[in-house]
């Protein structure tokens, strides 16, 4: 049985405007605190555009949801958007059934998602 990584999250800014959320491991109740607090770092900082890398996540639960949703909704308030980099099928299946595939850019890979961002 493949071990699980543990949580991992970091803020990285490729350039100006943009920030990157990248994220490792299981995303749930006990690790959500912390991406919020970089998600929301990345828009106080002036970010207009964050793209949340999800490639290293091997699971997501709806508490995670709620904070790509929070997220949304700041960057919105400035004029920005947000993007998610996800190349595992299982979690994009869960982003198109709540409709986030709907409101948000969803990307197979960061160079992607920057590209999309003017990058």
């Amino acid at each position: 049985m493949e071990k699980t990584p543990p949580f991992r999250v970091e803020l990285l800014r490729p350039c100006d405007g943009v920030a990157v959320v990248a994220l490792q491991g299981e995303v749930d109740i006990h690790s959500a605190s912390q991406f919020k607090g970089a998600l929301f770092q990345a828009v106080s900082e002036g970010a207009r555009r964050v793209i949340i890398d999800l490639t290293k996540v091997c699971f997501m639960d709806s508490t995670a949801l709620g904070v790509v949703v929070s997220g949304l909704k700041a960057i919105k308030v400035h004029g920005g958007g947000l993007d998610i980099v996800c190349p595992k099928q299982s979690i994009r299946g869960i982003l198109a059934a709540t409709g986030l595939d709907q409101v948000m850019g969803i990307y197979h890979s960061r160079g992607q998602a920057l590209a999309a961002a003017g990058q």
